[in-house]
């Protein structure tokens, strides 16, 4: 993982990020049809058992990855 756009904490030890993902851990989650560029929205656990990365996902821009970032964090942009 390189480059985080937010991070939000779930509960349960699992978590919900926008970032950029590494070549290989991209390749483990089976998800090379997304590529390998860009940002990604994914899902952590920490729980016992679990696979550790979820890929959910995969923001169509660096704009729109910004955008989703703010409305988890409950930002609202003024676009009047």
């Amino acid at each position: 993982m390189d480059d985080f756009l937010s991070t939000k904490e779930l509960g349960e030890g699992k978590s919900l990020h926008i970032a950029s993902l590494s070549r290989q851990s991209i390749i483990e989650c089976e998800a090379e049809h997304l590529g390998f560029d860009g940002f990604f929205v994914f899902e952590t656990s920490e729980t016992p058992g679990s696979k550790g990365i979820n890929i959910l996902g995969k923001v169509a821009s660096f704009d729109a990855g910004v955008q989703l970032a703010n409305l988890l964090s409950g930002f609202r942009l003024n676009t009047a």
